[in-house]
């Protein structure tokens, strides 16, 4: 299977809700609540202390329709930095090798990254899934380190 990752654009909405009702097991462990029509909006907006609106990337991952959700701040918070405000995947799709190439695709859309960072939440499969991409835990968050690329990138 060979995915893509692209930008959001409105004409997404409807399916991004369906995933995000689909998730609902994640954003009762995130959020102690489950998804609403408000949340893709309210994507736009909810940005990390210090980052700027420019830096953030709401994208969809793509193979026979969409099969994932990433919201991604660049350069933050430190540049060369990313930080991903969650990683999405349907509950029947997951365990597929899914989540591994989304971060795949993220790294080779954005090659600049040498370090990401994402928010560790009492979601097991989240927490497992971020143990096998090699992340190391810290505190509230979990950092995975990326190694230099050998092209200079």
């Amino acid at each position: 299977m060979r995915l893509t990752l692209r930008d959001f654009t409105p004409a997404d909405e409807p399916e991004v809700l369906r995933l995000f009702a689909d998730c609902d097991d994640w954003f009762q462990a995130a959020t102690g609540h489950p998804s609403g029509p408000g949340d893709v909006q309210s994507l736009f907006y909810a940005l990390p202390e210090g980052a700027a609106f420019e830096q953030k990337h709401l994208l969809v991952a793509q193979a026979e329709g969409m099969i994932g959700f990433v919201d991604l701040v660049l350069d933050h918070p430190e540049p060369r930095d990313a930080s991903i405000g969650f990683f999405l995947v349907p509950k029947d799709l997951r365990r597929w090798g899914i989540g591994r190439e989304m971060a795949r695709a993220l790294a080779e859309r954005f090659p600049g990254v040498t370090r990401v960072h994402v928010r560790m939440d009492d979601f097991e499969p989240g927490t497992e899934f971020l143990k096998a991409l090699g992340f190391t835990p810290r505190g509230q968050r979990a950092v995975l380190e990326l190694a230099p690329r050998s092209d200079g990138r």
